[in-house]
């Protein structure tokens, strides 16, 4: 039934009460000013809405009812709409849209039903292509590209996580080509360099302050020559050539580095006492 003025119906059992007001379909019903109603169960009640699909029944509060001006919604077998389409502010502005959400925030609002979550996926056809999101321009874009994985590019060259914490469960590498991460067993790998004012080793498996204990040995000094004339470095450090060839383990090479210099430590009180005896006797001697 049509009622208003300049209004018009389609189907069984639609209303049209509201001017230049359109319903079509099966239990529609537009009834204010410029509205649209189109589907089964619907009902446009705002002045220029319109509601297109289905609610889940007749009853009034099963209906799909869209009762915000200037706006659109679609849905089906529901009173809530799966989407929705604010009005704009007027020229030259646009509205907003919304996802299972009828008070969109942003451009798109997406907002999941209960026990359900919130999401949207991109899919390329064929895999061979990519899935991207784009920023501003073709300079600012989070991609998932075929034999890479995820890739985020920025214009100024700068990605910041303003977060308490990052937490990654997976190897990270930084300015790596894949030569650099050929047998990497790593969890983060940094090809360039670091700058940091602080490194902090947390769990080391062996500390050398054992050599300050009574029953260490240390090398006779004529031996230590020996090694060094032969080899070319001190016992227990890695040849040039293994470091250049293999790097080096960091907290191994302080570790050992710190034993050197304890032994070191032992072998200036050895030379110092072996002085002051000497002393000694040449004090004993002068004053004879």
């Amino acid at each position: 039934m049509a009622s208003g003025n300049y209004s018009a119906t389609i189907g069984v059992g639609c209303e049209s009460k509201g001017l230049y007001s359109f319903a079509v379909g099966y239990l529609a019903k537009s009834y204010m000013t410029n509205t649209i109603a189109m589907g089964k169960f619907v009902k446009a009640q705002a002045t220029n809405s319109i509601v297109i699909g289905s609610g889940s029944s007749n009853a009034d509060s099963r209906m799909l009812t869209n009762g915000i001006p200037n706006s659109l919604m679609i849905g089906f077998n529901s009173c809530f709409p799966t989407l929705f389409v604010s009005g704009s502010n007027g020229f030259n502005t646009t509205g907003k849209v919304g996802i299972g959400n009828i008070v969109p925030k942003t451009k798109l609002h997406v907002k999941s039903d209960a026990n359900e979550d919130a999401g949207f996926i991109l899919e390329p056809s064929d895999r061979s292509n990519s899935a991207y999101i784009q920023l501003y321009n073709d300079k600012n874009i989070i991609s998932v590209k075929p034999n890479v994985g995820l890739s985020v590019m920025s214009q100024n060259g700068n990605i910041n996580f303003e977060s308490d914490n990052i937490v990654m469960n997976a190897k990270v590498a930084i300015n790596a080509t894949e030569n650099f991460l050929k047998d990497c067993d790593y969890a983060l790998a940094v090809s360039g360099g670091i700058l940091t004012t602080k490194v902090l080793v947390k769990e080391v498996d062996e500390w050398y302050d054992y050599v300050f204990d009574d029953d260490y040995s240390l090398l006779p000094i004529n031996y230590l020559q020996r090694y060094i004339g032969e080899n070319g470095h001190l016992p227990d450090i890695p040849s040039e050539s293994n470091v250049l060839t293999n790097g080096y383990d960091m907290v191994e090479m302080d570790g050992l580095l710190l034993k050197k210099i304890e032994e070191l430590t032992l072998y200036i009180i050895e030379l110092n006492k072996l002085i002051e005896c000497q002393q000694e006797i040449i004090n004993t001697l002068q004053y004879k």
